[in-house]
């Protein structure tokens, strides 16, 4: 078996070896692929292709030598020089909006599960418009210098992005699903208000600051669905979490479009403000003002009334980024097919419509 010499110094003075003098653990600076050849005995370029699992040309003894070197010093392979030698890193970028996504916790720990289960690191990135400028330019300085295996796009990234990281050789996901997800949220809550007898419709966006990436869509859906049911257009109205706000904006939507109306709001968040807001107005939830929302969060099935909201079944919904992590690097897809857009939305009927 190889054991490392009892002391290596490079041309500083410093000990290399990893081993402790007078008992007390070496200070000095991380140990580098030359430190581990020369403990080694052995070239820089043999390092580099025996950490890299390139072993096939060298020895048995060689290839134990120089992985017990580098376990000696402890020396860590650095991310970019991995990136360099395979082509590609070993980790997955979420690309993650700034947006009012209350979920965004279990949405980032159902996608890392399944993203680690088949070998990637997940970095979590803010990517979006903030401040008068594009953020990604982050993002893309880290294509290109650490080669990530992929970028996950949550919704922080435009069409132009996207197209950019995919020109840099980066792969882009998800790749295999078709349409927009928030189109099927947007008809969902349209269908179902409409269902319940709602002819007057509108879409409740949120007021808050930070980027939208999905109420567009959103609204876009709920229009479009309008127009086939032969209604007329939907309103429109920004909602801020705030009470006096809230009111005073339910209040403009109601002497223009009368009542009763229905409303699609862009997250529960909304349609609580909006609950109260009526309830602030006098106004009867639902026989004045229907809502519905989305995410189904913990607050708004314990509120009274208690919300109607659309939700999904997280691993469902995530899913298609394994398949297409799969079908790019060789492993197990979850099923055979990518999955469908609809995979995993549902309605969860409450007491607001």
């Amino acid at each position: 078996m190889y054991r490392p010499h009892a002391a290596v110094r490079d041309l500083s003075g410093d000990d290399v070896s990893g081993q402790p003098e007078n008992g007390k653990p070496p200070s000095r600076r991380p140990a580098t692929s030359v430190d581990v050849a020369r403990l080694a005995g052995v070239s820089r370029a043999t390092v580099s292709h025996v950490l890299n699992g390139q072993v096939e040309r060298f020895s048995a003894e060689t290839v134990e030598r120089v992985r017990g070197a580098a376990a000696a010093l402890g020396y860590v392979r650095s991310t970019a020089g991995r990136a360099l030698v395979r082509g590609r890193g070993d980790f997955i970028v979420l690309a993650v909006p700034h947006a009012t996504v209350t979920r965004v916790q279990e949405v980032i720990e159902a996608l890392s599960a399944d993203i680690e289960e088949l070998g990637f690191t997940v970095v979590v990135h803010f990517a979006g418009v903030r401040a008068g400028r594009k953020a990604p330019d982050r993002l893309h300085h880290m294509i290109e210098t650490l080669r990530p295996a992929g970028v996950v796009n949550l919704g922080g990234l435009s069409e132009d992005d996207m197209e950019a990281l995919r020109a840099a050789g980066c792969l882009v996901l998800p790749r295999y699903r078709s349409g927009d997800p928030n189109l099927f949220i947007g008809r969902l809550q349209a269908g179902h208000l409409h269902a319940r007898g709602r002819t007057e419709i509108a879409y409740a966006f949120t007021g808050d600051r930070r980027d939208d990436p999905y109420g567009p869509g959103r609204a876009e859906a709920v229009a479009a669905f309008c127009a086939e049911a032969g209604l007329a257009p939907p309103a429109h109205l920004h909602v801020p979490i705030e009470a006096a706000a809230a009111r005073k904006a339910l209040e403009r939507l109601v002497s223009l479009r009368g009542r009763p109306v229905g409303i699609a709001c862009y997250n529960d968040e909304v349609a609580l403000a909006l609950v109260f807001a009526a309830k602030g107005l006098g106004l009867e939830v639902p026989g004045d003002v229907a809502v519905i929302g989305v995410e189904r969060t913990e607050v708004g099935q314990v509120v009274s009334p208690r919300l109607t909201t659309v939700a999904g079944d997280l691993p469902a919904i995530v899913g298609f980024f394994r398949y297409d992590l799969a079908r790019a690097y060789g492993g197990a897809a979850s099923r055979p097919e990518p999955p469908g857009l609809t995979d995993g939305y549902r309605i969860y009927q409450g007491e607001t419509t």
